[in-house]
């Protein structure tokens, strides 16, 4: 049986006949995948890929169950050519055969430590960190001291630990945690923090302002 009929047979028999790829689809694959690779230092991500593809090629979204391993396959392939042969290499690919996909496309950079603040020489500055006393800092907590406290440090200001106490009826407050918490902060930092507030303490001159 010839291909021909084989297609008749399928078309007859009312079975779909699976979709492939043309060359320009492949082609389209395997040059983004490259530059998502070049882009994020060989550790590209098909989700990513399929995206832009789909976003390109209204006509593919009909067929994502096989564009998806497609693509999959094509940015593993990608990465580990960057990883093994290096980022330049990808990009003297992409610059002979789909140069347009580095217009305006930068390999992205990873960030150490915080972004900067904007607008803040010369400026003193000051953070709070404002938990509810009902019990030792929790994962999220700590990440807020960590940041907070890391932004004072580096611009000379100054970190305030406010204890949000004023609601007893839905987070009543732990009396040991007015001590344990502090210790936290300090262990987090390595310092303490640079003023303590108790909310509960200023009642009287929240009534005045408000």
């Amino acid at each position: 049986m010839n291909s021909s009929q084989r297609i008749h047979q399928l078309t007859a028999s009312g079975r779909t006949m699976a979709w492939t790829p043309d060359g320009d689809t492949q082609q389209l694959i395997w040059h983004l995948a490259l530059q998502n690779a070049f882009e994020y230092d060989g550790k590209g991500a098909a989700g990513s890929v399929i995206g832009r593809i789909m976003s390109m090629r209204a006509d593919l979204r009909q067929h994502g169950g096989h564009v998806s391993p497609l693509v999959a396959q094509s940015v593993q392939k990608a990465n580990q050519l960057a990883q093994e042969q290096g980022l330049e290499h990808v990009e003297s690919i992409l610059a002979s055969e789909a140069p347009h996909l580095l217009e305006g496309r930068q390999k992205q950079e990873k960030r150490e430590g915080l972004p900067e603040l904007k607008n803040v020489q010369d400026k003193k500055i000051v953070l709070r960190f404002a938990p509810n006393p009902n019990g030792p800092l929790s994962f999220g907590h700590a990440r807020g001291i960590v940041i907070n406290g890391t932004y004072a440090k580096e611009h000379g200001g100054t970190l305030i630990l406010r204890f949000d106490d004023t609601d007893t009826t839905v987070k009543p407050p732990t009396l040991s945690a007015y001590d344990l918490i502090p210790e936290e902060v300090q262990w987090l930092l390595g310092r303490p923090a640079d003023r303590i507030v108790i909310a509960s303490n200023r009642i009287s001159q929240y009534y005045e302002h408000a």
